[in-house]
């Protein structure tokens, strides 16, 4: 492509073969060595943002992205929703009705779910992270994950 190039093939194209002499070629070769780095920091940056702009906030490519960067061997991370289930209610406290669904000597009080599952925690999504990594990289999780997200969305880093 137009951002691949060789250097030596340059200096080889663009001089005559009778001035190429072995010290004016180390010349040439030594001179152009900076412009070498500079490319090739350049093509670096080049590669991360083509890798930034193919991924976004949306749960696949996030998790792709974190899983690349914090875990690329074994991939543990992944994301869940913020809440579980929904609140289901058979009635409220305040319509006090009288309905029996237990036996006098069962407790009265019937959990369909845990209060942990239904509450609304105010979060949209929760990222799972090996506690080494989450206790190692927690500032760089939090960037990227802040990097990639939608504006207003909330979350949480929990430990697995």
């Amino acid at each position: 492509m137009w951002y691949d190039l060789n250097f030596g093939i340059l200096i080889r194209e663009y001089f005559w073969k009778e001035i190429l002499k072995p010290t004016f070629k180390a010349y040439l070769i030594a001179s152009i060595s900076p412009i070498k780095t500079l490319h090739f920091t350049w093509s670096q940056f080049r590669i991360d943002n083509i890798y930034k702009l193919d991924h976004n906030g949306q749960v696949c490519y996030l998790r792709k992205a974190l899983n690349d960067k914090f875990d690329p061997v074994e991939r543990r991370i992944y994301i869940g929703d913020g809440q579980l289930f929904d609140t289901f209610y058979i009635y409220t406290e305040a319509e006090a009705q009288d309905r029996f669904v237990h036996a006098e000597e069962e407790d009265p009080v019937i959990y369909l779910r845990t209060e942990s599952e239904t509450a609304d925690t105010g979060l949209d999504f929760i990222v799972y992270v090996p506690t080494a990594i989450a206790s190692s990289q927690i500032h760089g999780l939090n960037s990227l994950i802040k990097f990639y997200k939608l504006g207003g969305k909330r979350y949480n880093i929990y430990n697995i």
